[in-house]
């Protein structure tokens, strides 16, 4: 609708690269032993609350803000959420690995690497973007592998079956008054300056989902290591779940890779301090956070030896970007890239060129901010002019008993003449 429209205009202010991160795909990000897959964010059908993703111009890095989203998918039309375009990877018998930085990332911060049963979900959810997780945040439910929550100070890979919230995990970090949080490592192995991982650095993380012939998940194994430090890795293996047929079948039908990052005050789960005093906050500070994190050199493989080998995906890549073409004489040729904007069902509908949006979106900031102005100064004129017309029938008022008592006066000394005339 048009009022949807200028909603989107004003929430982008102006501001250039905002309105252009609204009106377009973030890119497409190389997966090695895949091909291109394409970045969708959340928030197109919630422009007040978008924050950008985008993948870098190489190809290797998708940069993620502080409150976003970003789901691996074979396609990207800009504005228009559809979960069949969402990647549906099988990794049973596979490993992925992939490149994360969280140097800006203390207590309360949260970057995520994760796997969702999105490409199977039909439900736009309360989201409008088809996004489903084991903790239903946006209304929606499904299977949910966490390969990485983690900041500098700490890190949880967790399985859950759609209903389980809390899942079964390891790591290190977090606790509360009378629990701990998993302790796999120490501060003395993870964290910033650790003797294995320095978390100052970006690291690198491999997950593999070993299965058996029949091709059932046994265990769930992630690995931590770094270049300056390769005689030394960080290891967590889940091969315990009451859950696990269910994630087979999840892993099975496909699941589609997704990398957010958020905050929050109460973090403490995660990165707290627990019973022992082992963790390493004490306190959350979301306010500190960094304004992005990245997510880079990502690649796909079958397990060396692997008694289960199966096709990681029926989906192709990600189409190639068309390279820009080259400026036109503006007399034989007009190039007009356009705004989608998207209604509360995740559809396109209104276009406006995008050389306009940004002028629109000053102008409509500018009207917003002028109109208060505006009814503030109609309403003191007709205040003013009430009250000039009050002073006018007041002095009127005072004129006409002036001549009253005027007249009064004067007909009252005719009087007494005339009665000493009379004497």
């Amino acid at each position: 609708s048009f009022l949807h429209t200028w909603a989107v205009i004003v929430a982008c202010g102006g501001i250039q690269a905002k309105c252009d991160a609204l009106a377009s795909c973030p890119g497409n990000l190389n997966v090695e032993g895949f091909g291109l897959a394409s970045i969708i964010p959340t928030g197109w059908t919630t422009p007040d609350e978008f924050a950008e993703v985008r993948v870098n111009d190489t190809g290797e890095t998708v940069v993620v803000e502080l409150g976003s989203r970003a789901y691996f998918a074979n396609s990207c039309t800009a504005g228009v959420y559809s979960h069949k375009e969402y990647l549906a990877f099988n990794l049973l018998g596979k490993k992925m690995k992939y490149t994360t930085d969280m140097s800006g990332l203390g207590c309360g911060c949260n970057a995520a690497f994760y796997l969702t049963s999105m490409h199977q979900n039909r439900e736009a959810s309360e989201c409008s973007d088809y996004y489903c997780d084991a903790n239903n945040v946006c209304g929606q439910s499904c299977a949910e592998i966490d390969i990485q929550e983690g900041n500098k100070f700490s890190w949880h890979t967790t399985l859950h079956a759609k209903t389980d919230h809390g899942g079964v995990g390891k790591g290190y970090g977090g606790g509360g008054a009378n629990w701990n949080g998993p302790r796999d490592w120490s501060s003395a192995t993870y964290g910033p300056g650790a003797s294995c991982i320095d978390t100052m650095v970006p690291f690198q993380v491999e997950v593999a989902f070993p299965a058996d012939a029949s091709c059932q998940l046994t265990a769930m194994e992630v690995t931590l290591s770094q270049a300056a430090r390769s005689d030394c890795q960080l290891k967590v293996a889940i091969d315990k779940y009451d859950g696990m047929p269910e994630m087979s079948a999840a892993l099975s039908a496909g699941m589609t890779p997704i990398a957010s990052y958020w905050a929050s005050a109460d973090m403490l789960w995660m990165d707290g301090k627990g019973a022992d005093g082992m963790g390493a906050c004490a306190s959350d500070s979301p306010h500190e956070c960094g304004k992005q994190t990245t997510f880079s050199k990502f690649s796909v493989e079958t397990i060396p030896g692997s008694a289960c080998v199966v096709q990681l995906t029926s989906q192709g890549p990600a189409k190639p970007a068309k390279p820009a073409e080259p400026a036109a004489a503006p007399a034989t040729k007009t190039t007009t890239t356009t705004a989608f904007i998207v209604d509360e069902g995740g559809n396109s509908g209104f276009q406006v060129p995008l050389r306009l949006v940004g002028p629109l979106g000053f102008l409509a900031g500018a009207l917003c901010a002028a109109l208060p102005l505006t009814a503030f100064g109609y309403f003191q004129k007709q205040g003013m002019e009430r009250v000039a017309d009050a002073a006018t029938t007041q002095r009127t008022f005072q004129t006409s008993s002036m001549n009253s008592n005027s007249l009064m006066s004067m007909a009252s000394i005719a009087e007494m003449q005339e009665s000493e005339q009379q004497a």
